[in-house]
């Protein structure tokens, strides 16, 4: 594609000597020409504990959530939420990451951190009650993260909310303390989008993503849905929603040994909104391979349901093959060579790092990223013979 020019008119107007002087203008210097502006560019992606569950996020196995924007994960009781930003702290510590996490309810401690692998040593509870303390406390944090990156310091800094929907306001507190107990929700959902509109873009402009919980409840109308505690103000400010739903993990007894989580975006800003499916077991937590088997195939990654089979060749000597068969318990391995049980499956063994790099080129990234929408030209010649096809049927 051919570069624009940036000159026009007879007196040579040039573009980038206007974006060269509107730099100049105080409090406007992070703006710039899009080509070399880096200031919400996601340079990093925080893995998830689960690779189905990154693809969602982010359009690859190898994503995660985005280290620059703001990630909302809501959903009904019990439906992981907390146990999803466990997760990700664990994660993101590994790559380097000290972690803030801000309670509202109660939802961790030493304990619990400990059994999800995470260094306690690199992460501060900080619990708060209300909007406006979350909102000075945040402040705080990131003018300490610019005063340190100004002396040349690069901290990496995870911000967790753990939940939105318990924060209460001032005037809540106020009022209870006069034993005033009416609710006034409105006044709550006008504080959450002040807040939003006050840290993220700061939050952004610090690379210091924001990962926060919330409850939701029954909609009204004819059709039954799920609605965010505290209004929409913040799904606004979020780059990716995820909403989680939940049904009973059984064993062959029929004892429940976990649940089965249905995560269903409802918005995203990098991925096709394509609903999935993960396992969190009570005993062994969250399985980084489970919701895979979905989107394996012979051809995509040397795996599939079906068995090797012994069968004698052109020279009358024996041989394995591979048969498929999608109603199989079974499932082969191209690179091991042999046939797995469904208990086998989800291991590193198995899923090897080629395996995933294979599938995620040559299924993940098709069925989750957007598409390259900068030639519309297939576009646009199927809507000139949709109105030929319209003018025909008129006459």
């Amino acid at each position: 594609m051919a570069k624009a020019t940036t000159s026009s008119g007879a007196g040579g107007f040039s573009f980038a000597s206007l974006d060269k002087e509107l730099s100049k203008i105080a409090g406007f210097e992070t703006g710039s020409l899009l080509e070399t502006n880096t200031f919400s560019e996601v340079d990093e992606w925080i893995p998830t504990g689960n690779y189905l569950l990154n693809a969602q996020i982010s359009g690859t196995l190898f994503g995660g959530v985005p280290n620059s924007r703001s990630f909302g994960v809501m959903g009904d009781p019990g439906t992981g939420k907390s146990f999803f930003c466990l997760n990700v702290v664990r994660e993101a510590q590994k790559i380097g990451y000290d972690v803030i996490y801000c309670d509202t309810e109660g939802a961790i401690d030493k304990s619990g951190a400990l059994k999800f692998g995470i260094d306690a040593s690199r992460i501060r509870y900080q619990p708060i009650q209300t909007v406006s303390q979350f909102q000075t406390f945040t402040s705080n944090v990131l003018d300490f993260v610019k005063k340190a990156r100004a002396k040349g310091d690069n901290p990496k800094i995870l911000l967790v909310l753990d939940s939105l929907g318990m924060l209460s306001t001032d005037k809540e507190l106020a009022d209870a303390m006069r034993g005033h107990n009416a609710a006034d929700m409105g006044a709550k959902a006008k504080e959450l989008r002040k807040l939003f509109r006050v840290i993220t873009l700061d939050l952004t402009a610090a690379k210091i993503p924001l990962i926060c919980t919330n409850h939701v409840y029954a909609g009204g109308g004819y059709v039954p849905t799920k609605e965010s505690s505290g209004g929409d103000g913040p799904i606004f400010a979020m780059s990716v929603v995820a909403f989680l739903s939940k049904a009973q993990l059984k064993d062959g007894s029929g004892t429940k040994t976990g649940i089965i989580c249905t995560s269903t975006l409802k918005k995203s800003r990098f991925t096709i909104p394509e609903q999935i499916k993960f396992h969190i077991s009570f005993s062994h937590g969250m399985n980084p391979y489970v919701g895979l088997q979905d989107y394996v195939s012979w051809e995509a990654c040397g795996i599939e349901r079906g068995k090797f089979e012994e069968v004698k060749n052109a020279d009358g000597k024996k041989e394995s093959v591979f048969k498929a068969n999608a109603s199989s318990t079974r499932w082969g391995v191209k690179h091991l060579g042999k046939t797995v049980a469904s208990t086998e499956l989800f291991t590193e063994k198995v899923f090897t790092e080629e395996v995933l790099r294979q599938l995620d080129v040559n299924v993940i990234k098709d069925k989750f990223k957007f598409p390259d929408l900068a030639d519309h030209s297939d576009i646009i010649d199927s809507l000139d013979v949709e109105s030929d096809s319209d003018s025909d049927e008129q006459e």
